[in-house]
């Protein structure tokens, strides 16, 4: 019974001090924007990187690799780059080992201008992946460079600037 007792203070206890233990380490905004720089300077310092004019080398030439958006759904039926996998930055932890079974299969990786794509360059990397390399300007630097995207209606050039749309926001998330 004692034993029980001690137990149940014990928890009360850690439990009841958990939610001031939180409130004494809240970081301002600026700090967590800082945190976020400092996570993705890390990212890319730690990984391989080529540029969209580099990529597209590759491509024309006779290597053997998977290339992966991980955009959006809406953003990769809009555009995209030729031969592009779409797996959302979001579920690659799961549907990746589903699809890629070689673990050193050269991994080409790209978003729209480079973060999303840097971070799941990290994450595949983490999870196995050796061969992994990231598309460091991303769509907004294979359209820069006048290169051809493709949807379901074909192949076409954009124009610089005409992939952006911004959707609107719902509630105040400034709170």
């Amino acid at each position: 019974m004692k034993t029980s007792l001690r137990v149940f203070i014990f928890f009360t206890v850690m439990a009841l001090s958990v939610p001031c233990s939180l409130q004494a380490r809240e970081l301002s905004i600026d700090q967590v924007k800082q945190n976020v720089i400092n996570l993705y300077k890390s990212a890319m310092e730690a990984q391989p990187a080529v540029s969209a004019k580099n990529f597209k080398k590759i491509i024309d030439g006779d290597s053997e690799f998977v290339l992966l958006d991980v955009r959006s759904e809406a953003e990769f039926n809009a555009a995209h780059l030729p031969g592009a996998l779409n797996v959302e930055r979001g579920r690659i932890e799961w549907v990746v080992p589903d699809i890629i079974k070689k673990t050193d299969r050269a991994i080409y990786i790209y978003c729209q201008d480079g973060r999303r794509s840097g971070f799941a360059a990290e994450r595949l990397i983490q999870m196995g992946y050796t061969n992994t390399i990231h598309i460091s300007d991303g769509f907004e630097g294979w359209v820069t460079a006048g290169y051809y995207v493709y949807n379901i209606h074909g192949e076409f050039i954009l124009s610089t600037g005409g992939y952006y749309k911004r959707e609107p926001m719902v509630g105040n998330i400034s709170k």
